[in-house]
């Protein structure tokens, strides 16, 4: 029911679909509704969705839930945009409750086995996340138009801020290795790959986009994280005790 909510009254598969058209508002924001659309229309509903099968065995989407929170709430501050923590702070009680509920919810902050690889992609893309997520909040806080990019009277600026936040997280929380933690990796390769498409769709000087150039380098670097989340991983050979045969 959140994730349907999510897509439908939030407007989460609506925006993601009109930044890739621009059906709805003849294409004036697309980067701006993919930013809402990836937020709300891809990352959370992933976390939420992923418990459906197997849950003791993913509590690393129930993270993702708190994440989405936590970088809504970062984003509201450096935009200085109150009303975002009224948004954050339902999906922390959200994100809450799925973890009461939670048959694995002592595992919540239990590490599992550290992923060096995601942890140097985190690091490559940690000064143009932030870089990104700054100019974002900047323009939230000069109130910088289109004034039409709004979605249930929240404009998509400090969203902005949150996706660039939301990625470079969700790599990191991929990195502590939780189970699960394809989850949080995926979601941060599909959203970064989705954002970067929507700024090659339109033009360089569309509002939210840092230009083609960045959003090539950005596909490449989605492309990696993807990568390194799909290489399959060699099972561990299960150790063998050898022990004496009586009599010998």
């Amino acid at each position: 029911m959140l994730a349907l909510a999510s897509l439908t009254i939030n407007f989460g598969l609506i925006d993601l679909i009109d930044g890739f058209t621009g059906y709805v508002d003849q294409a004036r924001n697309q980067v701006l509704d993919v930013g809402w659309g990836v937020v709300f229309g891809l990352v959370f509903p992933i976390g939420l969705l992923s418990q459906l099968r197997r849950p003791e065995q993913r509590i690393a989407g129930v993270q993702q839930t708190a994440v989405v929170a936590l970088a809504l709430a970062l984003a509201a501050a450096a935009g200085q945009s109150g009303r975002y923590f009224a948004l954050a702070g339902g999906i922390a009680v959200a994100s809450a409750v799925l973890l009461a509920l939670h048959p694995a919810r002592r595992t919540f902050l239990t590490r599992g086995r550290l992923q060096p690889a995601m942890l140097a992609l985190a690091a490559v893309g940690a000064g143009p996340a932030l870089a990104y997520a700054w100019r974002m909040a900047s323009a939230q806080r000069r109130d910088l138009p289109p004034a039409d990019a709004v979605s249930n009277g929240l404009h998509h600026w400090t969203v902005m801020t949150t996706l660039a936040l939301l990625v470079l997280l969700l790599v990191l929380l991929a990195t502590a290795g939780p189970a699960g933690w394809r989850i949080p990796a995926l979601s941060a390769a599909i959203g970064a790959g989705a954002w970067a498409i929507s700024c090659l769709l339109a033009p360089a000087s569309a509002a939210g986009s840092p230009g083609h150039a960045w959003a090539w380098a950005t596909c490449v670097w989605a492309a990696a994280v993807l990568a390194v989340a799909t290489w399959p991983r060699p099972e561990r050979a299960p150790r063998v005790v050898s022990r004496p045969v009586p009599g010998s």
